[in-house]
């Protein structure tokens, strides 16, 4: 803030005025002090007139010296009583002070006594030391200094100069104590009122940090809670959402199973592309939430990076064959040694990266390639590139490549279709990975993908274990003549967990919410309970716990939930819940087989111990 000459002015006055207040506080606080001083003194000094004194004289200076004592103490019960206020103090003193300067005059002309200049010398070193006021100070000193060279001229003789250079003395002493005192205190109170001010303005300060703070904790918790309410949305939304799509996914899985057509199989096709791409999005904005969370966690197990990037280029084959692409992988020089990384997190770049290149490229070729770096301190770098001949994109374009919601353009957009998601969250990913992923490329020149990362090195005998891990994953034979309940509210679900079931020979016995389930679970014995986890009512989780709280076989059913809801802590749940295994809506029969097959074996191994 700029101050004006006015507001400068203004404020060097307001501050004047403050320290003028704060000395009268102090001569306030000090005159009770001298008051009671001078009248102790002059007291005395009366008594000593009645005594020694001549009789022509003893009388008046007696009698004066008795009422400058009375008057000191008159003004020093006024001070007691605090009659008197801060602003009058110095004139309080003036009474006291004439009358003693004219007890000390009168008693030089009623003796004429030369010597008793002395005490006038004396009253003006202690004016010095006895004043606070510039103009009381003054004021008393000149008075006294008439009087003290009056009665030098009208007295003469020979100590007229000394007693002359005793008063100058005096006066220069009495100036230089009266000076430096009233510096001091007012400096003093100066420095004391500005630290005022500025504990003023900083307590101001503090407060207003505080409620600063305060505003900001209150914002971060509404951030929070709005992002826990948006977790939930999405939770509840995917959930919702999945619900239908794993029955329209089964059923064309069903119907393709059917004799069709072959205009039925186009349409079937056109079909189940479209719901494998709303399932993509989904997964796209759920681990997006779990980003935006920190609750996307990355697993660690033993793979090899060229067998990844080799699956994903198979996978992804057909679809650029079907376009007249053609589609490479070329691999390290040397092979891929065995790292320790989330391999489905890393072929989900891949999968991302390389479809995005097939999806903008309508002629010629798409590249996938590994370079591997000199391994250091345990690790090993390593860079996947995705080379294209498609579009490309602008630098422009690139600022928002990897922005949310973002694709090269706008008519990219129309043309290909796609949320924008999918870079974003690769770029996530390769963060996570304390990896890194960029893009080159020139409008119309096609582009180049990079992600870079280094990856601890693995052993060969902990990439045994996790291929015999993976190999584990696969059901070879499941039991027949299983008696299962199937606990699932939503009518498309049951109908299509029973189609897929029907070749396995078990029986099957539904229950629509969590109340039938658990009535039909207490009721009698089962092998296996497929228990969907929301659910009118009593949902799954409630549920489960509510069976394994019953005594007997019935309490140790093995129960597999069925839900959209598969984030970590979600399983956790379902975990401590009791239930054994989560199987992923849209439910995957490869999946259901493997999940019934664990639990079962595992359950198989516990009874025998």
């Amino acid at each position: 803030m700029v101050l004006t000459k006015n507001d400068k002015m203004s404020r060097k006055s307001s501050r004047a005025r403050q320290v003028r207040q704060a000395l009268d506080g102090i001569y306030l606080g000090q005159l009770p002090t001298i008051t009671l001083v001078m009248a102790l003194y002059y007291l005395f000094t009366g008594i000593s007139h009645v005594l020694v004194l001549s009789a022509d004289v003893r009388l008046p200076l007696a009698s004066l010296s008795f009422a400058a004592s009375m008057i000191s103490i008159i003004t020093w019960i006024l001070l007691r009583l605090q009659k008197i206020p801060e602003r009058f103090s110095h004139a309080a003193f003036l009474p006291s002070a004439f009358a003693v300067i004219l007890l000390v005059y009168l008693h030089v002309e009623m003796t004429g006594d030369i010597l008793q200049l002395t005490n006038a010398v004396l009253i003006l070193l202690a004016f010095g030391f006895i004043t606070l006021l510039p103009s009381v100070y003054i004021g008393l000193v000149a008075v006294s200094s008439f009087f003290f060279v009056g009665c030098l001229y009208s007295l003469g003789g020979p100590l007229t100069i000394h007693i002359a250079f005793m008063g100058v003395a005096s006066l220069v002493l009495s100036g230089l104590c009266f000076v430096q005192r009233y510096r001091t205190l007012s400096n003093v109170e100066r420095l004391l009122i500005s630290n005022r001010s500025k504990s003023h303005a900083l307590a101001q300060k503090a407060r207003e940090a505080r409620a600063l703070l305060k505003e900001a904790e209150q914002a971060a918790e509404e951030a929070r809670r709005a992002n826990e309410a948006k977790g939930m949305f999405l939770a509840n939304t995917s959930h919702e959402l999945r619900t239908p799509l794993t029955g329209v996914l089964g059923m064309m899985r069903l119907l393709n199973d059917t004799r069709l057509t072959g205009e039925q199989q186009e349409f079937l096709k056109a079909a189940q592309f479209s719901a494998n791409t709303l399932l993509t999005l989904i997964n796209d904005i759920l681990d997006l939430a779990r980003m935006e969370e920190g609750k996307l966690r990355l697993t660690e197990q033993a793979f090899r990076a060229d067998e990844i990037a080799s699956q994903v280029v198979d996978l992804l084959r057909p679809t650029a064959e079907e376009k007249g692409l053609k589609l490479t992988f070329h691999n390290a020089a040397s092979a891929c040694p065995p790292t320790m990384g989330d391999s489905v997190r890393i072929g989900q770049i891949l999968f991302n990266l390389v479809g995005n290149a097939i999806k903008f490229t309508d002629a010629g070729k798409v590249d996938v390639s590994i370079r591997l770096g000199p391994q250091a301190e345990g690790r090993q770098p390593m860079t996947f590139e995705v080379v294209d001949t498609g579009i490309g994109f602008s630098s422009e374009e690139m600022e928002r490549l990897f922005a949310r919601f973002e694709q090269a353009d706008g008519s990219a957009v129309k043309k290909q279709g796609g949320a924008g998601l999918g870079l974003s969250i690769c770029r996530e990913l390769a963060r996570l990975m304390d990896g890194h992923l960029y893009a080159e490329a020139a409008e119309g020149q096609g582009a180049r993908f990079v992600f870079e990362v280094q990856l601890p090195l693995a052993t060969s005998a902990e990439l045994a274990a996790s291929q015999e891990d993976q190999a584990g994953k696969t059901p070879e034979a499941l039991p027949e003549k299983l008696s299962v309940l199937v606990a699932e509210d939503n009518n498309v679900n049951r109908l299509l967990i029973g189609k897929l079931l029907a070749k396995l020979n078990w029986t099957l016995q539904f229950a629509e919410d969590g109340n039938q389930a658990l009535e039909a679970a207490l009721g009698q014995d089962f092998d296996l309970i497929l228990m969907d986890v929301r659910m009118p009512g009593l949902d799954g989780t409630e549920a489960t716990k509510a069976i394994r709280t019953s005594d007997g076989k019935r309490g140790q059913v093995p129960i597999i939930a069925l839900t959209a809801n598969t984030m970590a802590e979600d399983v956790a749940a379902y975990q401590q819940a009791g239930m054994d295994a989560v199987v992923g809506k849209p439910i995957q029969l490869d999946d259901l087989k493997a999940a019934v097959q664990t639990v079962l074996t595992e359950r198989r191994e516990h009874t025998s111990v």
